[in-house]
């Protein structure tokens, strides 16, 4: 049975269209260079977003499309941040959020993920509504905290993606869901990576 599983993956991987590899690649390249602190990760992310609304487009995930375009406005505001984004106009470092600045967050995030789930599903033909909802509000939030180069936003991405394997393979986009697989392993090692690259005290609530 389990051989027929892997067969059955394979083939569906085999199948793939053009647009999801390319996903793949972009996506895989900039979250690998993201995990070293390197800045040309932004602009793969830009990339990769771009050829993302489409897809979550034309597979009714109309929240993932919109996401997608906040992705490449924001990936320009960190390609920005990440050169120029510290208080003497130079790189930006690494810092860490206590409990208390994370949760605010937490709560920035349910107050977007309410009304998104909601909308999507009176108006739209959406799929998994509040999880989308959910992965959009919060993957807004991680990607401003990814921007500011804030520590935790390694965990709050591992949650992130764990929900997005399930909600791409529910639509069939098993390479994306795969990705999202890989998304995970590397945001645990981005989470340690990060946290020996800490070069300023944590910032007090």
């Amino acid at each position: 049975m389990f051989s027929k599983l892997l067969s059955s993956i394979a083939n569906t991987i085999l199948q793939t269209s053009a647009v999801e590899w390319i996903i793949f690649v972009l996506a895989l390249i900039y979250l690998m260079l993201a995990t070293v602190e390197n800045v040309w990760c932004w602009l793969f992310g830009i990339l990769a977003s771009a050829f993302s609304v489409y897809l979550c487009f034309e597979g009714n995930l109309f929240l993932e499309s919109g996401l997608q375009v906040f992705y490449v406005i924001i990936g320009i505001y960190g390609w920005y941040e990440w050169l120029h984004g510290s208080s003497q106009k130079k790189e930006l470092k690494i810092i860490s959020w206590p409990f208390l600045k994370n949760s605010y967050l937490i709560l920035a995030g349910c107050i977007l993920w309410i009304p998104f789930g909601t909308v999507a599903q009176r108006y739209s033909t959406q799929a998994m509504p509040y999880l989308d909802g959910f992965i959009t509000a919060f993957s807004i939030v991680a990607t401003w905290m990814t921007a500011k180069k804030i520590l935790q936003n390694w965990i709050f991405w591992i949650i992130i993606d764990v929900l997005a394997i399930v909600l791409y393979a529910s639509r069939e986009f098993y390479l994306i869901a795969l990705l999202y697989t890989i998304y995970t392993l590397l945001a645990v090692t981005g989470y340690f990576q990060w946290k020996k690259r800490i070069q300023v005290p944590s910032v007090l609530p």
